[in-house]
């Protein structure tokens, strides 16, 4: 693929250099001579900026959580910080399954426990103890180096630093036999992070058989007491004798509300083959750190020997970073080199490939350090913009060198900085008409309720003003400096310039918009009928675990966890009697089993819960410790006085004051008013739930519950699944507000530039065209609409838009010269159709770097991009051609000009204005 000099190829389509107007030196000229005459100080002037931007790429951070995408100010998303504040993050955990053939021998219960052990630092904080292990290592350091061995063999009587040493020694220095000094203090830093999130004891709870406290009923007394027991000094003593093994089962299946909790048996036998280990946090907005420290304990744990899978929110958001950390580094140069073998096989020349690497390199920087200094946090949204950035930016370049090698000659024939000033300043202008227009299409996706596509659009528009910057001035400051060397030509044996397949293509979509355009036409009004008839298929999607492929090892693990526990997540039911002390009435607390009998019922398995949990499984318990352990008295008491009594006589701790006993806080209010369902949502093998089963869900339970609930009772259904369906709304509405706030923008730009309305109209049909395209095959082939696909609109508007001004601005010239449409047409495109056609491989082969991503909808965002810019460039090429050939429109207006258009003609404001 070869652009051959001088063909031309600029964005305005005018062939070779033409005379510079004096509308031209007002505006862009004076920007060009100044680069042109000082190009060393321009060039050190990038330089000093890229130094100090480039750094804030290090301050980049990655966050894939809700609050990411949600409005602050969403009166939903309050309500469920809300409840946070008030039951605690319940819809947000970490939970294991320990599970071993060997599960139910001592080894394993030791394991198991030394895992406890190693949580409950994070959860019961030690600062004496914490601050003697960091007074030992003070000491060590002072000694300077040690062996590995030696290091960990002097904390033989501390088990569980020992195990931390391990851990970070590992995670910081992998396999070591010798710590230095300088080790030694960077292994420090690392051991007082820690030590900080020790002090927060931001583990707000550990569910586990070894952990749990159960209830008992002597003496007229109710009390909790350890399923395992400790010795005097609280140390857990793990049964070693198959009658202690034996005990602590019979406890452990007294109480029905700790089956498929605590343990999971198997449907066929009936034994117990899981155990559960579930963390929950005290409510922060950012769980990325100590879920990363979390979840490097039960790593640790599994490398020593403990069968163990590990999985929920936080988990899966730490994948996510990772495979956006790892994305971010794998597209990135991928797509850099595919736009260097464009720039190669475009113009054959080291300042060809040299200059617009370098201006993609350093437009790059520029925005991603700007990012990092304005504290933005990289989403799997914003996974598409640096490679996007590169693929966009790969065009200006292009032409701004196509150009210049289209008037090669003629900056030989006179000065050199006198052609270069002639031919920059000119294409130069069109660069920033394009650049412009693009970025107004990707700021009207700031207009989105949803935080990360409104911080995407800001950015990725910034982006773009960037490398149109840069463009305009390196790439000329570079020729400047650099030799006028004549550039290596593809002439074949001397006999003239070979002919590519790029004339191939000129010629046919020539052929195809002058003699067939009825055809093309025809042909595509039934590809926008059926395209129409699959968008109305169009499904929404916001769950991001349905972001990884099906086979990732996050989603199975997701899938196993389900099977055995029922579910990682889940939604908040929150169920108001109406008034103080209302949950201790039998008839409220009755509702509430006769709703959660309805939930996890057979015959109601669409609705996909596996489980739930709530207050009354401690009342159920107390009634049965009461009754001497009966099975049968496992309920709900029918007297208001005995719920009252246990309340009164139970023994539990409520060490925050806040009138809850501890292990209440996830299932009432201070007032013993509101009564928190939990529902843990099941994911099944192959069978994730999305957005539609989450918000069937949602409706099916405030169905039964408008149904079913007593006078004067109400509730809410809240958690982080009802994030995710609130989020639909958002992408709907945002897709819809961008779309139109976009091709109205892109529309009224067009009809100033040309100061015509048919202008505009006619800019508007090969984007709508493909927009409408895209958007009809997602619904054929069953693409969802989702965080990342929802940007292609916005995105294909702003690109293809410089390739239909492109097309329209040289038709316009060349029709003044008083040829015929057909004429026009031919001259047109092949002028406007190399650049056209070049920039659009360079956009389409850059997106289809995508598709090594770890993400589906990144992968369908680079495919999809890939189609609509094929669409796009076919809809300047054929379609917009074969409108005007039916149509007759020469875009030269015969009508006195008004006021406005002398005012707010843009072509004319811009300099772009070309003479016959």
């Amino acid at each position: 693929m070869i652009i051959v000099p001088p063909a031309p190829a600029c964005k305005a389509g005018l062939a070779g250099a033409l005379p510079v107007t004096d509308t031209e030196a007002i505006h862009i000229n004076r920007y060009i001579g100044f680069v042109l005459r000082r190009p060393v100080p321009v060039l050190i002037g990038i330089v000093l900026v890229t130094l100090i931007l480039a750094p804030g790429m290090l301050k980049l951070q990655f966050d894939n959580a809700i609050e990411v995408f949600m409005p602050r100010d969403d009166p939903e998303y309050v309500f469920y910080n809300r409840a946070k504040d008030t039951y605690g993050d319940n819809g947000r955990f970490i939970i294991s399954a320990v599970y071993n053939r060997n599960l139910w021998h001592t080894e394993t219960f030791r394991k198991m426990n030394d895992l406890l052990i190693d949580l409950e630092e994070y959860k019961d904080f030690n600062g004496h103890r914490e601050d003697a292990r960091l007074q030992a290592i003070d000491a060590i350091i002072v000694q300077g180096t040690i062996t590995y061995a030696d290091f960990i063999g002097l904390f033989r009587n501390d088990p569980a630093f020992r195990r931390l040493l391990e851990r970070k020694c590992t995670h910081t220095f992998g396999t070591v036999d010798l710590l230095t000094g300088a080790d030694l203090k960077k292994l420090r830093a690392q051991l007082r992070t820690t030590r900080d999130f020790k002090q927060s004891e931001i583990i707000d709870d550990i569910v586990s058989p070894l952990t749990m406290q159960d209830i008992t009923g002597k003496n007229d007394m109710l009390e909790t007491y350890d399923i395992l027991a400790r010795d005097t000094e609280g140390n857990r003593l793990v049964p070693e004798t198959r009658e202690e093994m034996q005990a602590f089962r019979k406890k452990l299946l007294r109480n029905p509300a700790f089956r498929g909790s605590l343990y999971r048996k198997d449907p066929r036998t009936g034994a117990i083959t899981d155990f559960c280990v579930l963390v929950k946090f005290i409510n922060l907005p950012d769980q990325d750190p100590i879920a990363r420290e979390i979840k490097e304990i039960f790593d640790y744990h599994r490398n020593k020997g403990l069968d163990v899978i590990t999985t929920g929110v936080p988990i899966i958001n730490i994948h996510f970073h990772d495979y956006m950390h790892r994305d971010l580094y794998t597209l990135v140069p991928i797509v850099m080199l595919v736009v260097v073998i464009i720039f190669y096989l475009n113009f054959k020349s080291f300042r060809g490939v040299f200059l617009p690497f370098a201006t993609l390199s350093l437009a790059e920087l520029w925005i991603l350090g700007l990012m990092g200094y304005l504290g933005h946090r990289i989403s799997s949204v914003d996974m598409s913009l640096p490679p996007l950035m590169i693929a966009v930016g790969s065009s200006y370049s292009i032409h701004i060198l196509n150009q210049y090698y289209a008037d090669f000659k003629q900056i030989g024939l006179r000065k050199k900085k006198a052609g270069l000033q002639q031919s920059m300043s000119h294409i130069s202008l069109t660069v920033l008409l394009a650049g412009l227009t693009t970025f107004i299409a990707f700021m009207t996706l700031t207009t989105s309720r949803i935080y990360a596509i409104r911080e995407w659009g800001f950015f990725s528009a910034i982006g773009v003003l960037f490398a149109v910057f840069i463009s305009c001035s390196l790439i000329p400051a570079g020729l400047t400096l650099l030799p006028h060397a004549t550039p290596r030509l593809t002439h074949k044996n001397g006999q003239g310039i070979r002919s590519t397949i790029v004339d191939h293509i000129i010629t046919f979509a020539t052929r195809g918009a002058i003699v067939h355009y009825r055809k093309v036409l025809i042909v595509v009004g039934i590809v926008m009928v059926f395209s129409i008839l699959g968008l109305l298929q169009l499904k929404v999607e916001t769950v991001f675990l349905n972001y990884l492929k099906e086979h990732d090892s996050v989603r199975t693990d997701v899938n196993l966890i389900s099977d055995k526990f029922g579910g990682c997540e889940g939604y908040s039911i929150l169920i108001d009697s109406g008034k103080t002390d209302g949950i201790k009435n039998p008839l409220f607390l009755n509702t509430i089993e006769n709703f959660r009998t309805w939930l996890e019922s057979g015959d109601n398995r669409d609705l996909r819960i596996g489980r739930t949990d709530s207050f009354s499984d401690f009342i159920k318990t107390m009634h049965m410790a009461m009754n001497n352990d009966e099975r049968r008295s496992y309920r709900i008491p029918h007297s208001n006085t005995d719920i009252v009594d246990y309340l009164e006589i139970y023994g539990g701790d409520d060490d925050d004051s806040d009138g809850r006993f501890d292990e209440f806080e996830s299932f009432v209010d201070g007032d013993y008013k509101t009564c928190n369902v939990l529902a843990r949502l099941y994911q099944g093998k192959g069978d994730s739930v999305g957005t539609r089963g989450r918000t069937y869900t949602a409706e099916k339970i405030s169905d039964y519950l408008e149904d079913h609930l007593p006078g004067g009772y109400s509730y809410t259904v809240t958690g982080f699944p009802m994030m995710e369906i609130k989020l639909v709304q958002y992408v709907v509405r945002g897709q819809l507000q961008s779309l139109f706030l976009c091709l109205i923008v892109v529309g009224v730009i067009v009809i100033l530039l040309f100061n015509q309305l048919k202008a505009g109209l006619l800019a508007l049909i090969p984007m709508s065209v493909a927009v409408i395209l895209n958007f009809g095959i997602m619904g054929w082939l069953g693409i969802n609409l989702d965080m990342v696909t929802s940007l292609i609109a916005a995105i294909t508007i702003g690109i293809g838009v410089d390739d239909t001004i492109h097309f329209l601005n040289t038709f316009r010239h060349n029709r003044a010269k008083g040829l015929t449409t057909d004429e026009t047409i031919t001259l047109t495109l092949a002028v406007a159709g190399k650049a056209i056609l070049f920039t659009s491989i360079a956009l389409i082969l850059g997106f289809l770097v995508f598709t090594v991503s770890s993400f589906i909808p990144v992968i369908l965002f680079g495919l999809l991009m890939a189609m609509t810019m094929v669409a796009t460039t076919l809809g300047a090429l054929v379609v917009l051609p074969s409108v005007i050939k039916a149509t007759g429109i020469n875009l030269r207006s015969t009508e006195p000009e008004s006021w406005f258009a002398r005012r707010f003609n843009l072509d004319r404001l811009l300099g772009l204005e070309q003479e016959p």
